[in-house]
Formats: C-alpha cells, sequence, structure tokens
C-alpha cells in the first residue's frame, strides 16, 4: 500500500509516522491503527516538546498531536515543526474538539484533526486527506468573518455543481468531475457546520444574506443588459436615444 508524498507513491511501510500524546490508550491506539494500514516506522512520545526533540533527528512526513498543550502551546509546537520541516503533515487528535482551537490549528499550518473514538479507516481517511492538502481554503483561514467566508464556498460550489450537471446532459464523460463537485460541495458543507461561528443558525442566516446579495449582482448586470440593447434597437431605427431606465 501506498500514499502520495510530494506528488509521489510511498511505500506506507517506508514512511516514518510520529504520534505525539500523553494519554498512552490513545498513543496505543493510533499505533495499532497505522499498523493495520500498512505503517511500519512509528515512534510515539508524551509531550511535544520530547516530540520536537525527535524532530530535529529525522524526518517525519506525517504527525499525530495531541491537539491541547502537554509541556508547551499547541500553536508554539505547529510553528517550530514548521520551521524544521516545512513539509510535515501534522494531523490533531482531540476528543472533545473545541471549533476555534481546531481552527487555529488548521490556520496555523495543521492540515487536519482526529476526534476521539475512531476506527483505522476514519485515521486512513483523515491521513489522505492531510495529504491532500489542507481540509479548509485559505481564503476561509485567513477571513476575518468565518461565516462570510464558508456561505461563499459552499454557494460557489453549488453553483459548479449546477453548471456539470448541466453539462453533463451533453457530456456524459464529466460524470466523474461531477461526483467529485459533489463531494467537495459536501465537504464545505460539513466544515460549515463544525467550524461556523454562533451555531448553524448563524451560517444560516448568511448564506441566505449571500443569496440575497448575490442575486441583486445578478438583477443590476441584467439591467445593464437590456438597457444596452434597448439603445442598440433605438440606434438601428434611427430613433432619438434617451436614458432608458429599466
Amino acid at each position: 500500500m501506498s500514499i502520495s508524498i510530494g506528488g509521489s507513491n510511498v511505500n506506507r511501510a517506508n514512511l516514518s509516522v510520529l504520534v505525539v500524546h500523553s494519554n498512552s490508550m490513545i498513543m496505543n491506539q493510533i499505533r495499532q491503527s497505522l499498523k493495520t494500514l500498512g505503517f511500519m516506522k512509528i515512534t510515539s512520545c508524551p509531550s511535544h516538546m520530547a516530540g520536537l526533540d525527535r524532530i530535529k533527528t529525522r524526518t517525519f512526513p506525517v504527525i499525530f498531536m495531541e491537539a491541547k498543550a502537554t509541556d508547551m502551546p499547541v500553536i508554539e509546537f505547529v510553528c517550530k515543526v514548521l520551521e524544521m520541516d516545512g513539509e510535515s503533515a501534522m494531523i490533531a487528535i482531540t476528543a472533545q474538539p473545541k471549533i476555534d482551537d481546531v481552527f487555529g490549528f488548521l490556520k496555523h499550518g495543521g492540515k487536519g484533526f482526529l476526534v476521539c473514538p475512531f476506527t483505522a479507516d476514519i485515521v486512513e481517511e483523515t491521513l489522505v486527506r492531510a495529504k491532500e492538502g489542507p481540509p479548509i481554503s485559505e481564503a476561509v483561514l485567513s477571513a476575518p468573518d468565518r461565516n462570510t467566508a464558508f456561505s461563499g464556498v459552499i454557494l460557489n460550489n453549488l453553483y459548479r455543481n449546477a453548471v456539470l450537471m448541466r453539462q453533463v446532459r451533453e457530456f456524459p464523460n464529466l460524470q466523474k468531475e461531477l461526483a467529485r463537485s459533489f463531494k467537495q460541495f459536501s465537504e464545505s458543507c460539513e466544515m460549515g457546520k463544525i467550524f461556523c461561528e454562533g451555531g448553524e443558525n448563524f451560517l444560516r442566516e448568511k448564506i441566505m444574506e449571500t443569496c440575497i446579495a448575490r442575486a441583486n449582482v445578478a438583477s443590476t448586470r441584467l439591467g445593464r443588459t437590456r438597457k444596452k440593447l434597448m439603445k442598440k434597437r433605438l440606434n438601428e431605427a434611427g430613433e432619438e436615444v434617451d436614458d432608458y431606465e429599466d
């Protein structure tokens, strides 16, 4: 079994993985899940400081780490790891995720999060997503208002689905692209529900506001287009052209 690292496939048995967690039970569960998935080179340590010491002497493309501070703040650990190896994919492990903490972790360079309890299949899915890229777009990560950013991403994905659904009728070979687009839309909705500010109702209201704003823009564009067409027709008819109001 292999996994894509930096655009190339690497045998899992040869891939070094670091597990940082103060709870020995969770640490052992992660180790067992990784072994089930074919990972053989697994190093574990009970604290973030100890993890940094290991990283100083060895490269770890994948790091599973406790989402709360042990002997140093989590964000400080993330920043130090990226200073030493910007290619490391860090995945936070948490039993009771605090949205702002997890979001901050992702914003500072983390690639994924794993919620306890978990199975080997969930570990694999989380790992693959982490290696493919950040679970949240850069636009959302850097946005001052998460709900506005998420509503934009969700609606953009929805619009893309609609366009592809129309195109598939004429070009059936786009069916796979449509399936990927539906997956992206579903994932953006799930991420929005998890990381929205103030709860799902606030996100829903922001989506409605964004829809209304976009509808107004569309109406304005349509009005300008109709106005230009009317002026063109009047010019062609040789009639005097006044400002036409839509």
